[in-house]
């Protein structure tokens, strides 16, 4: 349940958005005219939405898309009851963390039991639903942020403890450093409620200026 009815969803939505943003920050006019709209940067929401940011955690996107290509394959269709069942090792061995590898099955074993639904976010606000999230063992707010935002469509989530829109802010703002996660919030403050398509800018952003030296690789 976004507050402004609205979800990003499909390209033109986020096109939609992106109007709605540059309105209120007309510095995202030259991102978009330069580079066209970013990347829509949607998943399939579930079991699997989430086993697949938990498999991304601090970890190369290149290195993460190899890993999951295992999970994918050995955990599909994410059935609840199934994974909630296997042992750690088995998970584990298909190149996660032992504590990734537990955040899954303890996220499996919570839907299996009744104690959490992931169509019951649906229904949330994005505060209620990123507390339902990280009430989940091993789900801190930057899964649950990821979560709403590729995986629910919520134009308003923000990634405040995302490495690469933290450097996109610094670039974008034009930042001596690198801002702290506490100041995130107020950066962007100015976005609301359109912050989730801010971080799709500023996570090219981040690429774009990464590649010609000027921001911190972290």
């Amino acid at each position: 349940m976004q507050a402004n009815g609205f979800a990003i969803n499909t390209l033109d939505e986020l096109e939609q958005a992106a109007v709605s943003l540059i309105r209120l920050d007309g510095r995202f006019a030259v991102l978009h005219e330069r580079n066209g709209l970013p990347r829509l940067r949607t998943r399939q929401g579930g079991l699997e939405g989430l086993a697949w940011i938990v498999t991304g955690q601090l970890i190369s996107a290149r290195a993460a898309e190899a890993i999951w290509q295992r999970v994918s394959a050995a955990l599909a269709p994410f059935e609840a009851r199934q994974i909630a069942g296997l042992d750690i090792d088995e998970v584990a061995g298909l190149g996660l963390t032992r504590a990734k590898a537990q955040t899954i099955i303890d996220a499996a074993g919570a839907v299996r039991d009744g104690a959490f639904s992931f169509a019951a976010l649906e229904a949330m606000d994005d505060a209620q639903a990123a507390r339902a999230l990280t009430n989940l063992r091993g789900i801190g707010r930057w899964s649950a942020d990821i979560y709403l935002m590729t995986c629910l469509g919520r134009p308003d989530a923000w990634p405040a403890g995302d490495l690469a829109v933290r450097a996109g802010v610094q670039a974008f703002l034009g930042m001596p450093s690198l801002p702290a996660i506490a100041a995130m919030d107020g950066l962007a403050s100015g976005w609301r409620p359109w912050r989730a398509v801010a971080a799709r800018f500023l996570w090219d952003h981040y690429v774009e200026t990464r590649l010609k030296g000027r921001v911190e690789a972290g």
